[in-house]
């Protein structure tokens, strides 16, 4: 929706103002007559023929789809729109006779001169008035929308905080009118510019290694900062970017090795008592750690802390949510050198890591030559031990930021992508695991931008889970079409959504984007 509205007793006279108004504000008829000496103007007019007022309204992109039903056709002066977002041209021109006269549509990157796109637009005459009016314009975010079959002369490529400018040559000179795409980021309106920022982390398939993605660390950053520009395009929608790739944080980086121990991964078991813990940080033994009856798996892993940290290292506990089938929550122990390198975990030669007849205790790592082993219905909120390794070990420590992993593939190859969501309230949230299928499907199934949505979204679930299939939603569960009917569009509800989402965060991730501007 606007940002603000327009009434139509702030406009200049069009022919659709009614005569008897005229009249009343004492204006002869006289006065209807073309003056050959009339200034032209030309404005922008929204989805119901309301003009634009560029200090308190802008410009956004369609949420349907681009060439359907909702784009309407003709010139028709009384003609509106279903499409919130859509524009018309009106032009006023007292000194034109002809029936039809031409604007140039264009939009520009703030501060550029050069335009990312342009139409040359026709504008019919309204009736025998000095009024002419264009079609319906589709402002869009991609190629594939800006091409779009049946539509191509009537879209307009855009990108969040874009000026669109039309521009009208009359006989006396240039006019035009701009207003921008989204309104400023120190606002708190529906268009106000927002920012998500990531961090992007690709790994290798081993230590030393190529990356899973591109032939070179460069090929690979490139292939990711593609992704990234696409993911933008997408969240246009909700006045959201995820900011200039170039400027992105992306790094190539080794799997991390044995650096978690997990305490009743997957049952949550308590502790029977009486088992001794053992295991090797590097070359130090550690233990034995005596079990204390009926303890929790987090009070277990606060007793490994304790003794990790006694010997020089630094240890961080987190309590992961509860699996469908466990009887509590599991709980881990990440485990680094004091100044925050890793360490290497390993059993003891002659003795198991617990002895402890309930309570297992395990130690993470992450092999990727068979692949990321990915979460089932059982697990997904928690995620499984080499999942928890990886991103506990090599997400950054800012919660406001997105972290996005890329892995060689899943080992089941059950998915393309996982998302881990702030609702499961565990020590994983706000993270992305794709793998190179999912970046190689960039356009038929928007990967990235669809991980990111549950996680901006905060929901787990997708549209056709919970109600009819509509395969044109970002989010829905399994299209991947690469046309203007494939699932990248997002409603007002996700909009909305996701903006209710981070004013409830204590660390939101969205964050105000070109806050500086005037407009």
């Amino acid at each position: 929706m606007r940002s603000s509205k327009v009434t139509r007793a702030t406009l200049p006279w069009t022919a659709a103002a009614p005569v008897a108004a005229l009249l009343a504000c004492g204006w002869p008829l006289r006065a209807l007559a073309s003056d050959p000496q009339a200034a032209a103007s030309v404005r922008l007019l929204d989805h119901g023929n309301v003009a634009l007022d560029p200090e308190r309204d802008a410009a956004g992109i369609a949420h349907a789809i681009t060439n359907g039903v909702t784009l309407p056709v003709g010139f028709q002066p009384e003609l509106t729109s279903p499409e919130d977002h859509d524009l018309r041209v009106e032009v006023s021109d007292a000194a034109v006779h002809a029936d039809e006269v031409y604007v140039a549509l264009a939009s520009f990157p703030q501060g550029q001169t050069q335009p990312r796109s342009e139409l040359r637009l026709p504008l019919r005459r309204v009736g025998k008035s000095p009024t002419f009016r264009s079609q319906f314009v589709r402002l869009v975010g991609d190629q594939v929308d800006l091409h779009a079959p049946g539509a191509a002369d009537r879209t307009l490529l855009v990108a969040l905080r874009d000026v669109v400018r039309v521009s009208y040559e009359s006989s006396s000179g240039s006019v035009d009118q701009s207003v921008h795409v989204g309104r400023p980021g120190n606002e708190d309106g529906p268009l106000a510019a927002r920012q998500v920022r990531v961090a992007v982390h690709v790994l290798r398939m081993q230590p030393g290694g190529p990356p899973v993605i591109g032939s070179d660390p460069q090929s690979a950053l490139q292939l990711v900062r593609v992704e990234l520009r696409a993911a933008s395009e997408i969240w246009l929608q909700c006045s959201i970017t995820f900011g200039d790739p170039a400027e992105a944080f992306v790094e190539v980086v080794d799997p991390p090795p044995a650096t978690l121990l997990a305490v009743a991964d997957d049952d949550g078991l308590p502790a029977a008592g009486g088992g001794e813990i053992r295991f090797m940080v590097d070359a130090l033994d550690i233990g034995p750690i005596v079990t204390k009856r009926g303890a929790t798996p987090f009070e277990s892993a606060q007793a490994l802390a304790t003794a990790l940290r006694g010997n020089g290292f630094s240890a961080e506990v987190s309590r992961n949510p509860r699996t469908r089938h466990g009887a509590d929550a599991s709980a881990d122990v990440l485990v680094r050198h004091r100044d925050g390198t890793f360490v290497r975990l390993a059993p003891c030669a002659d003795a198991p890591l617990s002895s402890d007849r309930r309570q297992r205790l395990s130690i993470g790592s992450v092999d990727l030559l068979d692949g990321l082993e990915e979460f089932d219905n059982g697990n997904a909120q928690a995620g499984t031990l080499e999942e928890r390794t990886l991103v506990k070990a090599l997400a950054d420590d800012d919660p406001s930021t997105v972290d996005v992993f890329v892995v060689n593939r899943f080992t089941q190859a059950t998915r393309q992508g996982e998302a881990f969501i702030a609702a499961s309230m565990g020590a994983i949230n706000n993270a992305v695991i794709l793998d190179r299928q999912g970046l190689r499907q960039m356009a038929l199934a928007w990967t990235l931008a669809h991980e990111i949505g549950h996680v901006l979204l905060d929901d787990p679930l997708h549209p056709d889970n919970v109600g009819p299939d509509r395969p044109w939603l970002l989010m829905d569960a399994d299209n991947s079409r690469g046309t203007v009917n494939g699932p990248k569009r997002l409603r007002d509800a996700d909009c909305a959504r996701v903006r209710a989402v981070a004013r409830r965060a204590k660390a939101p991730l969205l964050a105000p984007y070109d806050a500086a501007k005037a407009r």
